[in-house]
């Protein structure tokens, strides 16, 4: 009974991270560098060296890459086998979550835990794209989870299983699934006055573990690229993005936090009452581990120059679990004015949508399905009709968001998807011609025409590669007056990049 029960549980998790994966198009400029990188490792053969367009690409190391390839060579090239391992490794921390709660706390708590995170539209988002980030959440989670059962229970497997973790973190996304987890653990150990049990967790045994899975790769990577890779991957992606602001994804310090907030409603909105709750259990050590790991992380990316909302996504697991440890405790008057305060909240989201898409001349078709967001608004209203229930306000908060997140990958993204800029140019391109681009491009047509496209960095190139005939050349429209006087170049067809500042431009001769 008990395993019906849980696999209940994962498999509709699962429904709800993978839904819809496979009708909405590779747009993000992530995913489709991930997606096409993995793509042509495997045309080439090659576990080792990652490339986009066939040129060496240092961003991330290749774990995500491996279950790409995989899901490649069992369901075809296409937006499904992207996505696919990311929805299934959504479905794996949710369950992981829920067992660990269930085993350290109570059965209640692990299924507030569970209703939490489902509820959060932007955890379910990160498990429905194609980028290492499922992984990377699930591994530090599992690293967390399984040295605190270490640390309770004393069983040697826990603290193997947290260095398997580790490496395979760093495989995820480098050092940041090393470096945190090991110093909230050792900061925990120091607030609790027990750092005698690192001479326990066989950290010189533990660290071959974790780089026998880690290291081996990077050497190899570093090897067939004569340290290229290392160099870029540490200096460039590691220690660039938290010295200065990349790619335009800056911010003030307090916009993590803000991150977090916005990214786990609506369940954030008893943030007040949890931090008051684990202020008072701080002795317990469940809770104290817990919240100095939510603290630690979110922490050191607001101190990032670089500061994105999926940064702080690893956090999301703990701090269902505190909130759900907070949710068990609460009397209803305790709670009543967070919930009137989501009711004002989500009845404006509507509107505030609804005038930025009409605003947007490329999204003022679609300005009508911001009124679908009155689902949450619904979702609040029940809330406060039931607030002296705990449970039925757990219960309207939940069904309306997870109704929501169906809502947002059936209907609304779908609509979205059609005003993409690769899927309203793509019909326009002559896959039998030469394709090449003009400085810089959009990413996802690389996924989608599975071929090299050829850089142009001069009008000079340009010219060059027009001498084998009817070509098709990709760019953005900031270059379009660098190419004027070449009078034989037409433009197609121009559309903005959805969620992105440049509008992509065809031209042929």
């Amino acid at each position: 009974m008990k395993f019906f029960k849980n696999f209940f549980l994962w498999f509709f998790a699962f429904l709800l991270f993978v839904s819809n994966i496979w009708g909405i198009s590779i747009f993000s400029l992530d995913e489709a560098k991930n997606a096409s990188c993995a793509r042509e490792m495997l045309e080439r053969g090659d576990f080792i060296v990652p490339t986009f367009n066939y040129e060496l690409r240092t961003d991330k190391p290749p774990l995500h890459y491996y279950f790409m390839m995989f899901a490649y060579k069992m369901f075809g090239v296409n937006e499904f086998s992207a996505r696919f391992f990311s929805s299934l490794f959504g479905s794996f921390t949710v369950m992981l979550t829920f067992l660990f709660a269930k085993r350290v706390f109570d059965e209640k708590i692990a299924i507030f835990s569970y209703i939490i995170l489902l509820s959060s539209l932007h955890f379910v988002f990160q498990f429905h794209m194609a980028v290492p980030d499922p992984y990377l959440i699930f591994f530090i989670t599992a690293s967390i989870f399984s040295f605190y059962l270490f640390y309770q229970e004393k069983k040697e497997k826990y603290i193997y299983l947290f260095y398997i973790s580790l490496g395979f973190g760093i495989l995820s996304k480098g050092l940041v699934a090393f470096v945190l987890p090991s110093f909230t653990i050792f900061i925990f150990l120091l607030l609790r006055k027990e750092l005698s049990v690192l001479k326990q967790m066989k950290i010189f045994k533990g660290l071959i573990l974790t780089f026998l899975i880690s290291i081996p790769w990077y050497v190899a990577v570093g090897i067939k690229t004569d340290w290229v890779w290392i160099k870029e991957f540490l200096f460039k992606h590691n220690i660039s993005r938290f010295s200065d602001s990349m790619e335009g994804h800056g911010g003030i310090f307090l916009i993590t936090f803000i991150f977090v907030f916005v990214g786990m409603l609506p369940f954030s909105v008893f943030l007040p009452q949890m931090t008051k709750e684990v202020f008072k259990s701080r002795f317990n050590p469940s809770i104290l581990l817990l919240a100095i790991f939510v603290f630690i992380y979110t922490l050191f990316f607001s101190i990032s120059k670089t500061k994105l909302p999926n940064y702080t996504v690893p956090v999301y697991p703990a701090l269902s679990i505190l909130l759900a440890f907070t949710l068990e405790k609460l009397k209803n008057f305790k709670y009543f004015y967070s919930l009137i305060f989501y009711l004002v909240l989500t009845s404006s989201i509507p509107f505030f949508l609804y005038f930025s898409l009409k605003g947007d001349k490329n999204l003022y078709l679609i300005a009508d399905y911001s009124w679908f967001f009155f689902i949450l608004t619904f979702g609040a209203v029940s809330s406060i009709i039931f607030y002296k229930e705990i449970s039925k306000v757990i219960g309207s908060l939940f069904v309306s968001s997870v109704l929501m997140s169906l809502v947002f990958f059936y209907v609304v993204m779908p609509k979205v998807d059609r005003e993409s800029s690769v899927r309203v140019i793509l019909p326009y391109i002559d896959k039998d011609l030469p394709i090449g681009y003009y400085k810089r491009y959009n990413p996802a047509f690389s996924f989608y025409l599975k071929k090299r496209i050829v850089p142009l960095n001069s009008p000079d190139e340009v010219k060059e590669f027009m001498k084998q005939g009817k070509v098709n050349i990709l760019t953005r429209q900031e270059y379009l007056e660098e190419l004027k006087d070449i009078k034989e170049l037409k433009v197609i067809i121009k559309k903005k990049d959805l969620f992105e500042n440049p509008t992509s431009v065809l031209l042929k001769n």
